[in-house]
């Protein structure tokens, strides 16, 4: 049964779907079988493994909104199964809100591919609105990746109050870890923005550093493993899943 993964920060700009799109890939060469949820409107992922949104005629959109199957709307590339997005994603949110039930559409489409995959990864949307909720309602756990800055340190607090009232919807709900994005470890700033994230909140031991490498791969459509398999984020990816499957062995053996 998939472990359903939430990746979502309200903030753009932290790496969030880079660490979607890399973390499964690493997944997936651990021997995985993960599925991808583009729940973005900006359709950032869709983007990442190189499909053009406009040109798809299905999306997460048909199984949020008309309730088609998602079985019929993974697609697969010999590496990634994924569901991608499109703009029209942006609609559903006013078409969904007088919706009975309508926090938990997103789960509910995906309880038939549970039993398929060992994960489940979501992309959110960089916000706190009903696509977000569905998300926080469908996952077991959140990855939160984040800027070592304090306006994020603040900007998290947002997301933490909404995870809360999402657990009385999901009590399984839990934040896995943040993800330290961006990081510049000959910054004293950003080192200082670590240690305190330690003092309150669990802190994944791989740290994504800033490189112009990540855009290189988005420009090619490739995810940064296949990209560059001994750049260091690379590397730190591959040990951000190995962290995943040690967190998730651990706490539900």
């Amino acid at each position: 049964m998939a472990q359903i993964i939430a990746v979502s920060n309200q903030k753009g700009g932290v790496g969030k779907t880079t660490s979607t799109l890399n973390l499964g890939v690493a997944l997936t060469q651990l021997g995985m079988k993960v599925l991808m949820i583009d729940l973005d409107p900006q359709a950032s992922l869709t983007i990442s493994i190189g499909l053009e949104p406009e040109n798809l005629e299905k999306t997460i959109y048909n199984a949020l909104v008309e309730d088609v199957d998602i079985k019929k709307l993974i697609l697969f590339d010999d590496l990634l199964y994924f569901v991608p997005s499109t703009i029209d994603l942006s609609a559903a949110e006013m078409e969904l809100v007088s919706e009975v039930g309508r926090e938990f559409k997103l789960r509910d489409a995906l309880d038939p591919v549970k039993a398929d995959f060992d994960y489940i990864l979501i992309d959110c949307p960089p916000s706190l609105g009903l696509l977000t909720i569905n998300a926080l309602a469908a996952c077991d756990f959140v990855i939160v990746p984040m800027a070592p800055e304090y306006l994020a340190l603040r900007g998290f607090n947002l997301l933490e109050k909404t995870m809360a009232k999402v657990k009385r919807l999901n009590k399984k709900l839990t934040l896995m870890g943040i993800l330290v994005t961006l990081y510049d470890n000959r910054t004293t700033h950003h080192k200082d923005v670590v240690a305190e994230l330690k003092k309150n909140y669990p802190v994944f031991h791989s740290m994504i550093k800033k490189s112009i490498k990540f855009p290189d791969a988005v420009l090619a459509g490739e995810p940064i493993m296949t990209f560059d398999k001994k750049f260091e984020g690379s590397i730190s990816y591959q040990e951000l899943a190995k962290e995943v499957i040690a967190w998730d062995a651990t706490k539900l053996a």
